[in-house]
């Protein structure tokens, strides 16, 4: 009796690996999430006006993929623009097809094939030195956040939030101004993740001329 059941363990041991096994086989290959998937927002249509503004950036530094390096080496030709947009559209068609993870391509799709936060808004950007009011309104917003409708602040923002949050003045000190504008310049670059995005909120109500 005693080995009937070291047997009959043994095997469910067995069919147990096997089956962990094999569904791990099946996460492991299953369906991967597309740039153009996980970044839907931030997808350039084919009649965008940023492909200009893409090429000229594309210009500057050779890219990873294939066919981006072939626009690249087009665009070093003379009046070869407008064939060298139509193979970084083609190139970026490609990338949003592709996964996202481990993808050697997260800095060509950023830098040539994605719109930024700051291109993904129609408002005014807010680009005064830190010796200027215009950082006034937005930093006496800041005082005021309502994580409802703007949520979550991430650190740099809490802790700035929490630095004037005492202060009763509606007029700030370079400095103070200075560390939010140091913030709208960081993430205006990043990769537009839609209108309901913190980030994207937070970037209209604080880096925006009011």
């Amino acid at each position: 009796m005693g080995k009937l059941v070291f047997v009959l363990a043994s095997a469910a041991g067995v069919g147990a690996t096997g089956v962990g096994g094999f569904l791990l086989m099946r996460k492991n290959n299953g369906p991967k999430i597309t740039f153009g998937e996980r970044y839907k927002h931030a997808l350039l249509s084919k009649t965008s006006d940023l492909w200009a503004t893409k090429l000229l950036t594309l210009k500057k530094e050779a890219p990873t993929h294939p066919k981006l390096l072939e626009s690249f080496n087009k665009a070093k030709e003379t009046n070869q623009d407008e064939t060298a947009t139509n193979l970084l559209k083609e190139g970026c068609d490609l990338i949003y097809q592709e996964p996202v993870e481990n993808s050697n391509y997260q800095k060509d799709f950023k830098n040539y094939c994605s719109k930024t936060n700051k291109e993904a808004s129609s408002k005014t950007w807010n680009g005064e030195n830190k010796n200027n009011n215009a950082w006034d309104t937005p930093l006496t917003n800041l005082k005021s956040h309502n994580v409802s409708e703007y949520g979550e602040l991430n650190s740099k923002l809490a802790t700035l939030k929490q630095e004037i949050g005492a202060l009763t003045v509606t007029t700030y000190s370079d400095s103070v101004r200075e560390k939010l504008k140091n913030w709208c310049e960081e993430i205006q670059s990043n990769i537009y993740e839609g209108p309901e995005s913190d980030e994207f909120k937070q970037q209209e109500r604080y880096c925006r001329k009011q």
